[in-house]
């Protein structure tokens, strides 16, 4: 662990001395910046409106998501070789998926960390768990900015792959995105349209742009070089805009 955490952890204050203590057990090293971590864990919904993107978690997680992107992206090719990158990016979907996060951060009890505004946190309407999903996010955005990328890295392989997804059964699973989008329109009574905005010739290779429509308005669009592989790009980028919790659905084809 680093050693000057750990020296800035004596000289903490009583309460500063006890999450910094909580954070340790989390991540396995000490923080050096609780400032970082106090923001990853606000939801702009504590904070007031004019400050919420500066104060909340919406920066920290929009870094964390690269990061942890590009971490299982090293981790998805290095450990399937012999794979091609259709196979290698549906991996990655599956393994950086809104459900898998979620259920990633309930098991790890991040809801505990959150601040949110008191009435949100009362309501039955409110998802704690998508919420902490997205702060996990941010979280992990936190350890970047604290430790740096090697740090963070090894956090996302061993405190949050290797301990909490199976690859092997999620590499069994295929998972349809557009069928799980026309089953959550259907649920929820949302009419849902997949449409050819356009063909895009791009050198050699003819693209298809294919937009996502919720009830005749424009939410998404993707492009491929298949219409099929359009759709499931542009279904996939439209679960995760809508924070649909995939576990509701049925997701082998």
């Amino acid at each position: 662990m680093s050693r000057k955490g750990l020296i800035r952890n004596l000289f903490r204050k009583k309460e500063n001395k006890e999450f910094s203590s909580k954070l340790k057990k989390l991540l396995g090293i000490y923080p050096i910046n609780l400032k970082l971590y106090h923001q990853a864990f606000m939801h702009n919904s504590a904070v007031t409106q004019k400050a919420s993107e500066k104060n909340s978690n919406e920066r920290l997680e929009f870094l964390g998501d690269a990061v942890i992107d590009l971490v299982v992206a090293e981790f998805v090719f290095k450990k399937f070789s012999g794979k091609g990158e259709g196979y290698l990016t549906e991996m990655r979907s599956k393994i950086v998926s809104r459900e898998q996060l979620s259920n990633i951060a309930r098991k790890l009890s991040i809801e505990q960390y959150l601040t949110v505004n008191h009435s949100m946190r009362n309501s039955r309407n409110t998802n704690l768990y998508g919420i902490a999903g997205n702060a996990l996010e941010a979280l992990v955005g936190a350890i970047y900015l604290d430790h740096g990328y090697r740090i963070a890295r090894k956090f996302i392989i061993y405190k949050l792959i290797k301990p909490y997804i199976d690859i092997d059964q999620l590499d069994a699973i295929h998972v349809n995105f557009k069928s799980i989008l026309l089953q959550w329109g259907q649920k929820y009574k949302k009419q849902v349209e997949f449409k050819l905005e356009k063909t895009v010739f791009d050198r050699k290779d003819k693209l298809f742009n294919i937009g996502v429509y919720i009830d005749n308005i424009l939410l998404i669009d993707a492009l491929h070089q298949t219409k099929k592989k359009a759709e499931q790009t542009a279904a996939e980028k439209a679960i995760e805009s809508l924070e649909i919790d995939m576990s509701e659905f049925k997701l082998s084809r």
